[in-house]
């Protein structure tokens, strides 16, 4: 060994584990941009153009290659979803629970009639009927608030009417 490395060695031996950590950092970090440089002041007509052309082929084939590879996820996406359906139809459940809780475009809602079902069923317990009263709670609650909010979209509005013909 020369004398550099080992007073570098002896000096990596007096710290602790986080200077010698900083120091193998700063020594990548030295690494990096001596190859770096070295890399492009070396460089001859023949490797920059080579270098436009990879670069040059990545930028504009990367758009096709992305489209083409979310075509074949989506399609491959499309064929486990219909074999997942195939194998429903097989075992004989005719609506999933997910397709209960609203999930994958499937939504079951209740007609009036239904609800006025339930809510005469007040007394009764049932364990089909689970949770029916927080979402009829939670439906009229969201009208409630789309209603709100449309009153008052129509105030401001009323508003902006009134500001205008002030205005002229």
């Amino acid at each position: 060994m020369d004398s550099q490395s080992e007073s570098q060695q002896s000096e990596q031996d007096k710290l602790n584990d986080f200077g010698r950590l900083t120091l193998q950092v700063a020594k990548y970090g030295q690494n990096m941009s001596n190859n770096l440089h070295s890399t492009f002041a070396n460089m001859t007509v023949h490797g920059w153009i080579r270098l436009i052309v990879i670069v040059g082929g990545y930028m504009l084939l990367r758009p096709y290659a992305l489209k083409y590879l979310g075509k074949r996820q989506f399609e491959s996406m499309e064929e486990q979803e219909r074999k997942d359906r195939e194998e429903e139809e097989k075992r004989g459940a005719k609506i999933s629970p997910n397709q209960l809780r609203g999930q994958n475009g499937a939504t079951v809602n209740l007609d009036e009639d239904e609800e006025e079902f339930f809510e005469e069923d007040e007394g009764k317990s049932s364990a089909t009927r689970w949770g029916q009263k927080a979402r009829i709670r939670q439906r009229t609650m969201i009208k409630d608030l789309l209603e709100r909010e449309e009153r008052r979209r129509q105030e401001e509005e009323d508003d902006k009417d009134i500001e205008d013909l002030l205005e002229d």
